[in-house]
């Protein structure tokens, strides 16, 4: 193969938009690089205090840690499992949880970083610790290698060591380290919302009491000026004053309305614009939906999700090319590394999986333990189809003991035979209370010598007086012991 076609090309090397800076990197945030000023990324910590927005940061990042987290073997070989195992350990060891929320927050900066502790205890090199760092305290360079600011070394900075560091990037549209947060989006919507708010309170300020205006005569010299000037200001902190006859204080009354209202429109803008931002949608935060049951409701869930889904792979595919490939290494150098990811996928509604698992099981397929329990929890157990089953007095008519019902697996004909019987022989009782009405009508007709129409004409106003309550209650018996024994499965046959 040609070399020229292994070889990077259009590395950062030959980047025409991203000029030499010494041998570091510069990101590509220009929000970041117009209004960082001294602050760095220090500016999108400040974004997190405003409310709104750090709540829709938190949403997001809580999203992620909410769903449960695997770490799956690469095969089902021995020593694999033992590598995911010892894996799995570890990262329960040092509160895998909380290592995830630290390295979302590149979700906002672009980039986050965590030093690992290792220690050993002769044998086998684990994880002590696993410590989020400052982002500001770290340059990368030219072959993406983490450098760390220190005195001595400000600038490039010092080259840190593989295998200590773990770094997670998001973002970036040309593979740079750095990432490109949404703090670089986040900015503009929190800084104008501030802007509303300072110019809001100022009008509360201006327009919520009176202004006072205090009036003197023409001639009036300066220090008299003055103390008139000083008792408004007594005016205003509601004190009382004395001043003379000839001096006119009035207060002047606010008539301004509606500026209120404009800027409580544009903080509201732009709480939706944030949400947009974080969440891909404004519906959980702003109350705009149609209700939880509403297409939209659904779909800025499923919107959710998707970001959900797309954070924890992320991370997910940082943390197994790094601290999940060093623990295999060091301790497990021939299994292949394991693989961690967390299964994040919309709640089902157990309700209808039971409804169609039913469906299932009466074309001819019945569930495996294992799916029982995945699917419903823990707690089930085979129920034995051989004790204690139903007897036919359910339907109508004398036990069978010992006989299983199996419909599903061909009942044999003399059950039927039986069971029809059994049943047959106790219809009468209740189709009683609906005959008798008719019964008696028929018989006075009898009586009063009317011919078959007339007494025809008589039988819809029979109906109210017909009681079906003991027909539908044995009509339901029959066919929840049929539909029983149709499902069962059991074999008859002995």
């Amino acid at each position: 193969m040609d070399n020229t076609l292994k070889n990077e090309i259009a590395g950062i090397s030959k980047d025409i938009f991203n000029p030499p800076f010494g041998i570091s990197l510069r990101p590509h945030d220009d929000t970041l690089l117009s209004r960082g000023g001294g602050k760095g990324l220090k500016i999108y910590d400040e974004l997190e205090r405003d409310p709104h927005c750090f709540a829709v940061l938190q949403k997001r990042k809580m999203a992620v840690v909410a769903y449960p987290w695997e770490v799956e073997a690469a095969s089902s070989s021995r020593i694999d499992k033992k590598a995911a195992e010892f894996v799995k350990a570890q990262l329960n060891s040092v509160n895998f949880d909380k290592v995830t929320l630290d390295l979302l927050d590149a979700i906002l900066k672009g980039f986050a970083v965590c030093e690992i502790m290792w220690r050993t205890d002769g044998t086998q090199i684990m994880i002590e610790r696993i410590i989020p760092r400052d982002q500001r305290r770290f340059e990368f360079d030219y072959d993406f290698k983490l450098r760390l600011k220190t005195w001595s070394n400000l600038f490039p900075g010092e080259e840190m060591p593989d295998k200590k560091f773990i770094v997670h990037s998001s973002g970036a549209k040309d593979g740079s380290p750095f990432g490109l947060g949404l703090g670089t989006r986040l900015f503009w919507p929190v800084w104008f919302k501030k802007q509303g708010i300072q110019f809001w309170l100022t009008l509360a300020d201006k327009f919520g009491s009176p202004t006072v205006v205090g009036k003197y005569p023409l001639g009036t010299v300066p220090e008299d000026q003055d103390k008139l000037l000083s008792a408004l200001g007594d005016i205003a902190q509601e004190s009382g004053i004395i001043v003379p006859s000839d001096v006119v204080v009035e207060m002047l009354e606010a008539t301004r309305t509606g500026s209120g209202d404009l800027y409580e429109r544009l903080c509201k803008y732009m709480d939706d614009q944030i949400s947009v931002c974080v969440l891909g949608e404004n519906s959980t935060t702003s109350g705009k939906s149609s209700g939880l049951n509403s297409s939209q409701a659904q779909v800025h869930n499923e919107v959710r999700l998707e970001l959900s889904k797309a954070d924890a792979d992320l991370l997910s595919g940082t943390l197994n090319n790094t601290v999940v490939k060093w623990l295999t290494e060091f301790n497990f150098p021939a299994a292949t590394p394991p693989r961690i990811w967390r299964r994040i996928a919309q709640q089902e509604d157990l309700k209808s999986r039971a409804d169609r698992d039913a469906l299932i099981f009466n074309l001819g397929f019945k569930p495996s333990l294992e799916y029982i329990t995945e699917t419903y929890g823990d707690g089930w157990d085979v129920r034995d189809m051989t004790a204690n089953q139903p007897a036919l007095s359910a339907v109508g008519g004398s036990s069978a003991p010992g006989a299983d019902p199996a419909f599903a697996e061909g009942t044999p004909q003399h059950f039927m035979d039986d069971l029809v019987n059994n049943a047959a022989s106790e219809w009468e009782p209740v189709m009683q209370p609906m005959m008798a009405p008719i019964q008696e009508a028929l018989k006075r007709a009898i009586d009063n010598g009317e011919t078959c129409a007339q007494f025809a004409e008589k039988l819809p106003g029979l109906l109210d007086k017909m009681d079906n309550a003991p027909l539908a209650e044995k009509s339901a018996r029959a066919s929840f012991f049929a539909r029983l024994l149709g499902e069962s499965g059991a074999d008859l046959e002995r």
